[in-house]
């Protein structure tokens, strides 16, 4: 009986995972990037997005995207400890955002915050790269 149930659990997890393919393949893109960003896979949304000829619809889903991974790599990341690479990764993102949209203001305040944040240490600043692109965009770092 044991064996029967483990079987039962073992089709079903299978059908699952080919249930879930499958409705990623007839998903729209929007869909798809929002599959993505969901379940914090922000580098495949992005791989998708790349792909795409660069419509309206496509360089809105970037901007939401790189939003998204911004706010991901500065409050939710456990997997980067060092606070200077999870603000630095976040500022990237935040960096692409404007490139898409000058007028993100919810880019525009993380970035404010995070280099307020650093005023109030001594020698600590973003990477020099970081900084640069900043500077481009009209920042004081």
């Amino acid at each position: 009986m044991k064996k029967l149930f483990i079987l039962f659990l073992i089709a079903g997890f299978t059908a699952c995972a080919e249930t879930k393919k499958e409705d990623m393949s007839t998903k729209s893109m929007a869909e798809k990037v929002e599959f993505f960003l969901e379940n914090d896979q922000y580098t495949d949304a992005l791989t998708l997005l790349e792909t795409q000829e660069e419509t309206e619809e496509v360089m809105t889903l970037r901007e939401k995207t790189h939003l998204n991974y911004g706010l991901f790599l500065e409050y939710r990341d456990s997997d980067v400890t060092n606070m200077r690479d999870k603000m630095n990764g976040a500022l990237a993102q935040y960096v692409e955002v404007l490139k898409i949209n000058p007028d993100n203001e919810k880019a525009i305040s993380e970035i404010e915050q995070i280099l307020g944040i650093y005023a109030t240490f001594d020698n600590r600043k973003p990477d020099e790269e970081v900084a640069e692109d900043l500077r481009e965009l009209g920042f004081e770092v």
